[in-house]
């Protein structure tokens, strides 16, 4: 799992450290991190927002397909799957923002467990040189074999400076000028289960979990609305995210929480500005319009069409009887003369008729 930490923190690691050049407060440098990060999701959230729009727009022929094989899960799986290919619909893309989240949020643990290596910069060996005066010197107990071990360091070289000489009094100031505070709150520290300030942290966590997906809801609520259990799953989700987040913030640095609240407050920024400019009701009704006018057009070039082939029908019925009549008239007018020759009198046929 350390690894897999470490793989996700360096890039991460570089951002953060950005952030803490240009704003040198570690708790300002967490949110100014939290808004880069969602700032960079934005195309992602209006590219899903265009697809909640999308399913908005064929979610009756969803609704439709699962009442008519609602004993049939295998067969209602196959026409839904049919169904989203025909519409150019990934239902699994939902998911992707979140888990960009949970792969920032994991990345960000192992830069906020090591200032060292991802913010002063340290090499690899200084680190190791220092973790070894540290434990000589008997300032704090297995110190290396410690997940948080950069951060005890960082408390060491800060409170003992003078043992560390042998690092460079360049190494001592970038580490002793490190401040993992904000607010009066240590974010390097891990908040307790109980009555503490730092507890606040892991709550603030919980209750912005909750609100977003209540900000969450309401925007999917046209869209999952007749569709069996889905409230049931989104009242499941409410709940159970928001109480899952308490425990892991509360189980890591209290930077992490930090982060999971600010971008929290984010999401809920960036969900009411896409609902302003992407409202997926008000997109889904004039896709639907649109839809309609085209169909309308459609209708009525195969009408006039239809005319057309009609009154050219016409015409050339038209043509043929006339060209026809010519021909009688020829051929009587010949009949006539020839009788005339003859000293015979000559009777138009359709004379007689009338």
């Amino acid at each position: 799992m350390n690894l897999i930490y470490s793989i996700l923190g360096y890039p991460l690691g570089f951002v953060m450290w950005f952030c803490y050049k240009i704003i040198p407060n570690y708790g300002l440098a967490l949110i100014l991190f939290a808004f880069i990060a969602k700032a960079a999701m934005l195309p992602l959230g209006i590219k899903q927002q265009k697809s909640t729009v999308k399913m908005r727009i064929f979610q009756p022929k969803v609704a439709e397909i699962q009442k008519k094989y609602a004993n049939n899960r295998e067969k209602m799986a196959e026409e839904l799957n049919a169904l989203y290919a025909e519409e150019g619909y990934s239902p699994t893309a939902g998911c992707l923002p979140m888990i960009i989240q949970f792969i920032i949020l994991f990345g960000l643990i192992d830069v906020i467990y090591k200032p060292l290596t991802h913010i002063v910069r340290l090499s690899s060996e200084v680190i190791a040189q220092a973790t070894d005066i540290a434990t000589q010197a008997g300032f704090l107990a297995n110190l290396g074999n410690s997940f948080s071990s950069q951060i005890a360091l960082v408390g060491a070289v800060q409170q003992h400076p003078d043992a560390f000489g042998a690092l460079g009094s360049d190494v001592i100031t970038q580490i002793s000028s490190l401040d993992l505070n904000f607010l009066g709150l240590n974010l390097a520290e891990v908040p307790s289960f109980g009555f503490n300030i730092l507890f606040l942290i892991p709550i603030l966590s919980a209750v912005t979990s909750l609100l977003l997906s209540l900000v969450t809801m309401k925007t999917t609520a046209a869209i999952t609305k007749g569709t069996p259990g889905a409230g049931a799953t989104n009242v499941m989700m409410m709940v159970m995210m928001p109480l899952m987040m308490l425990w892991f913030t509360a189980s890591v640095p209290a930077g992490v929480g930090i982060y999971w609240t600010i971008s929290n407050v984010f999401s809920m920024v960036q969900s009411v500005f896409l609902n302003k400019f992407y409202n997926v009701n008000d997109l889904a009704e004039k896709e639907l319009a649109a839809q309609e006018e085209r169909k309308a057009k459609e209708r009525e070039a195969k009408l006039e069409a239809r005319r057309r082939a009609r009154e050219l029908e016409g015409t050339e019925a038209a043509k043929a009887l006339s060209q026809k009549e010519i021909d009688r008239q020829r051929l009587a007018e010949a009949r006539r003369r020839m009788a005339e020759k003859y000293g015979e009198t000559y009777e138009d046929e359709s004379d007689s008729k009338k």
